[in-house]
């Protein structure tokens, strides 16, 4: 399963590649009514106090590909893989709780704190003395002056993921020591989203260049400083050990001696899971895989709501059919997003939902419909394709002599993008668009497609964080530089919209701004969201301390078996 991070200042919108797991269900299935109707935002982890538990023993930990690059900014490093292994090896200023709440990781930062001098945003980072990286060398304020410089768009030779937030900052100095760093944002430019800045937060020998950040770390781990640091990588990177560090200065021990991250193929992993090969298997919308996991010996479910959302992506360059915006809503307009959610949810909820916002999840604050008119009525969808010029011609639509064909791409062995593309196919027809599915090697889907642009169409899971700037790079348009508009979609409205809302240091307000933005996403014909997905991990029953997180962060330094 492959899946991107959304991704802004932060580990955010990691967009999650996800494509999909085992085979889906029936597209039928209007729901098992024996699964849970809803879920909450609340972790399931088997919660145990250390005592609980067994010190040492290694947990193997499978990956959904292998990594394309160790760097999390580089824009083929920012995956949820990534941002998940981040968090027990890395640094961050603030980490979340299941309910999204925020607060300083005083593992990092002594304190964290919020000011206005000489009338503009200041924030002032306290690092913690003892925070070290696996070097030798202290953690200190030259690595958030590398990590904003690599990150503020300023120099296009690095190829970040996103600049948000980054871009509005004026200056990081040093404070009254080397422990001490002072970041100021520009006259006219606050973000309200200040917290999503250094998570993660990278050393700066791994991004004090366009070289280093970009390709440096591809083949090999930056250096860490958290719970566990990196003991080996394997050729090819086929996986890669992290081990109890030794010199953690943190306020828990890490109770494993080694975590194994192992790359494996998403029709694999449940059969990985009952051989005993991994500890795990997060199971996405995958109906086998939930029905095979809940007969596993030993196994838990566990369940909660999450930050992942499916969705499709329309790509908007010059000379594609969806560059006219009334096409893209018109297709949108096509497709049973209803059936669609039915048909990879059905065997775990009684009752599928579709999303209908782009920068919040239900159970999240700030979560409305912001669709309007967008809804599955497949008549109004032949209407718009035929006032853009698009008419029957037999049995497809043409122009101008161009018939009205869709490339979709999807990552192959995924056979639940499969399916959603197969429903998205008869969706189409019914309305004379010809959607031709191009499957291609799982390895090559982001990095030699969706990265380029070689699609028409395309669906992934993107996964959120509790950061909604996050999202910026994904509906920005900035020419020349994609970040993670991958279909070149967007207006100067969004832009607008985008920045007013990053500068507004009032939550309720800027709640109010960004599903104003949703609004104009929608308009736009930027993405269809599909459906959001529940967090659904099958784990070992006596792995305690992890498992399905709601908005939160995992705390590695407490996973282990029980005794």
């Amino acid at each position: 399963m492959t899946r991107r991070l959304l991704r802004a200042a932060i580990p955010l919108a990691v967009a999650v590649t996800a494509a999909g797991l085992l085979a889906g269900c029936s597209s039928g299935n209007t729901g098992n009514a024996n699964a849970p109707a809803s879920f909450a935002a609340t972790a399931a982890i088997n919660p145990h106090p250390i005592s609980d538990l067994r010190q040492g023993g290694n947990m193997n930990f499978p990956l959904s590909q292998i990594p394309q690059n160790f760097n999390y900014y580089q824009i083929d490093g920012t995956q949820v893989d990534t941002a998940r292994f981040y968090l027990a090896l890395m640094p961050r200023s603030f980490t979340a709780a299941a309910d999204a709440s925020l607060s300083v990781d005083t593992d990092y930062f002594s304190s964290i704190t919020e000011s206005t001098v000489n009338g503009k945003q200041t924030i002032t980072y306290d690092i913690n003395p003892k925070a070290t990286w696996s070097t030798g060398r202290p953690i200190d304020y030259t690595d958030l002056v590398a990590t904003w410089t690599a990150d503020n768009g300023k120099d296009t030779s690095y190829q970040a993921s996103s600049t948000a937030g980054y871009d509005r900052v004026e200056s990081v100095v040093r404070g009254s020591s080397d422990k001490q760093a002072i970041l100021t944002f520009a006259a006219g430019k606050n973000f309200g989203d200040w917290r999503s800045l250094f998570n993660p937060l990278l050393p700066r020998e791994a991004m004090n260049s366009p070289e280093a950040f970009n390709t440096g770390s591809v083949n090999t781990f930056p250096a860490t400083a958290g719970p566990f640091r990196i003991r080996s990588i394997a050729p090819g990177k086929q996986r890669f050990v992290a081990e109890r560090n030794p010199n953690w200065w943190g306020a828990n021990k890490a109770v494993l001696d080694t975590i194994t991250f192992i790359p494996l193929d998403s029709t694999a992993s449940v059969g990985a899971l009952q051989s005993g090969e991994i500890d795990y298997y997060e199971l996405g919308s995958s109906a086998d895989a939930f029905k095979t996991a809940r007969g596993i010996p030993d196994i838990d479910l566990r369940q909660s709501l999450g930050f992942q959302y499916r969705h499709f992506d329309f790509n908007g360059a010059n000379g594609r059919i969806t560059s006219d915006r009334a096409v893209r809503l018109a297709l949108m307009k096509a497709i049973n997003r209803t059936l669609i959610a039915q048909s990879q949810l059905g065997q775990i909820t009684s009752k599928p939902t579709i999303l209908d916002n782009h920068l919040y999840v239900n159970g999240q604050k700030g979560y409305q419909a912001n669709n309007g008119d967008i809804t599955f009525n497949p008549d109004q969808a032949k209407k718009e394709l035929d006032a853009a010029g698009w008419v029957m011609d037999g049995q497809f639509r043409k122009k101008n002599g161009k018939q009205l064909d869709l490339r979709d791409v999807i990552p192959a062995d995924t056979p639940n993008a499969t399916q959603e593309a197969q429903i998205m196919q008869q969706n189409l027809k019914d309305v004379g668009v010809n959607l031709v599915i191009d499957a291609v090697p799982s390895d090559d889907f982001f990095s030699k497609y969706i990265l380029r642009g070689d699609f028409d169409v395309t669906h992934f899971t993107w996964e959120g964080t509790p950061f909604t700037s996050s999202s910026d790079g994904i509906y920005r348009l900035t020419p020349g530089i994609t970040l993670q508009n991958y279909g070149q979609i967007g207006s100067p409205e969004i832009n607008a919209l985008a920045d007013q809302a990053l500068a507004e240091t009032d939550d309720a307000k800027r709640i109010v701004l960004y599903n104003q933005l949703d609004a104009k996403i929608w308009q736009e014909g930027h993405s269809l969201t599909l459906f959001q997905r529940p967090s659904t991990y099958a784990v070992k029953k006596n792995l305690a301390n992890f498992g399905a997180p709601a908005f939160g962060d995992t705390d590695f330094s407490k996973i282990g078996f029980l005794k």
